[in-house]
């Protein structure tokens, strides 16, 4: 069977839930930035189970506004912050489309999709590959993705690549969250290892990865693993079967658009990416995640992935940042030249409380470079790489999030 990156833009098979705001404030502020909170519709969680979920149409500022930040989290259904170790937020996706009404009435659950029209990001991945606007998982917290004044990501406005019959925008949230409760291997559930969700390689025959090609046959965990409704292994004797009710709170900062505001570009760059070309034409080839193996003449050394990607339209870099997996011990983004453009840093817990606990990577710093100091050019090519700790692992992603300001305002 043939995939669509459920991780990335949603299976056909998974059910149309509308989205529905539990709780929602805003704040007033001397430069009009407001701030918004938002709750996903409820859904429920049980020790060792697997939920991916897909909420349409949630709750966004509406009209042509600049968006300054978007952050989530997992909370309970009394908007309590979910530790890592009891609920593992793989990822949340936030996605933009264009809805054409009339279609979309005659979809039915099979068909999610139908009546959408999907618009990915400025980033380089093919077809809907790493097509969202933003989107972390455990390191979520603790990772800025403040954008600093006056640049915002603009929406709200219908962009000419979309066809004209899909004139409501609208925007979806897709997740993946393991409840790790009671499991036998914390760790592993939350890398999807295979064995211990029990998922054999017969059950991935004909299988393909998010860019096309067939899963390698010694695919031992990631995202294929986590299906819809799994059982991770639990503790041997464990039977407690509590339920929880879970919801995703997002917190939005944004401005009315005016002139005053400068658009980005948003870009998203795989460290998976592999580079072919077809004729002076990039292909981009990403596989989303990667896992590590070593040998044991490996053992003790840093297991280091990078890759070059050129980037067909350049600009000035204003902000970047990286999602990150624990275990990770630095992510570096290299101009052609070789100069640094940023280097990462992962943020890992120390105690027990939401957004600090030991042994995961709960953050990653940001590179905030002054406006017009740091441009790419057109056409140049980057060097993207991520360093792990050499331990075998499954289901890594290497992702850099690069903001970039294609003109600068006189006054900067």
């Amino acid at each position: 069977m043939k995939f669509i990156c459920e991780v990335v833009i949603l299976s056909l098979s998974i059910i149309v839930i509308q989205s529905s705001i539990t709780f929602s404030r805003e704040l007033g502020s001397p430069n009009h930035i407001k701030t918004t909170t938002f709750y996903t519709k409820t859904f429920v969680l049980e020790p060792g189970k697997v939920s991916r979920q897909t909420f349409f149409d949630v709750e966004f500022p509406r009209g042509h506004v600049g968006i300054k930040n978007l952050q989530a989290e997992l909370v309970d259904e009394h908007g309590n912050s979910i530790p890592l170790y009891e609920a593992y937020l793989h990822h949340y996706f936030v996605l933009r489309y264009f809805e054409n009404i009339t279609m979309s009435q005659h979809a039915n659950k099979s068909q999610p999709n139908y009546g959408k029209y999907f618009k990915r990001n400025d980033g380089a991945c093919q077809t809907f590959v790493n097509s969202i606007s933003w989107g972390l998982g455990v390191d979520a917290r603790r990772t800025s993705t403040e954008l600093p004044d006056p640049f915002r990501v603009e929406v709200g406005t219908h962009p000419e690549d979309v066809p004209k019959e899909y004139d409501e925008e609208k925007w979806l949230i897709n997740i993946l969250v393991i409840d790790t409760r009671g499991v036998e291997d914390k760790k592993g559930c939350s890398q999807c290892r295979c064995d211990l969700l029990d998922v054999k390689s017969k059950d991935l025959t004909n299988t393909t990865g998010v860019d096309g090609t067939p899963l390698p046959s010694d695919y031992k965990g990631g995202i294929f693993c986590c299906e819809k409704k799994s059982q991770c292994k639990l503790q041997q004797g464990y039977n407690e079967k509590q339920k929880r009710k879970v919801a995703i709170k997002y917190t939005i900062s944004w401005v009315e658009w005016d002139q005053q505001q400068v658009p980005l570009k948003f870009y998203i760059l795989d460290v998976t990416d592999q580079v072919t070309y077809n004729g002076s034409e990039p292909i981009h080839h990403c596989a989303v995640e990667y896992s590590i193996n070593p040998e044991k003449t490996d053992e003790g050394h840093y297991h280091i992935k990078k890759t070059n990607i050129p980037m067909t339209k350049g600009g000035s870099l204003i902000y970047i940042t990286a999602h990150v997996h624990s275990g990770i011990v630095n992510a570096t983004l290299y101009g052609e030249d070789g100069r640094r453009l940023c280097e990462i840093k992962p943020i890992y817990g120390t105690g027990k409380e939401a957004g600090n606990e030991e042994g995961y990577a709960v953050g990653a710093s940001g590179c905030y470079p002054k406006p017009g100091s740091m441009k790419i050019k057109d056409g140049e090519n980057l060097t993207v790489e991520f360093i792990h700790e050499n331990k075998y692992t499954t289901g890594l992603m290497g992702h850099f999030y690069v903001y970039l300001a294609e003109d600068l305002p006189k006054s900067l």
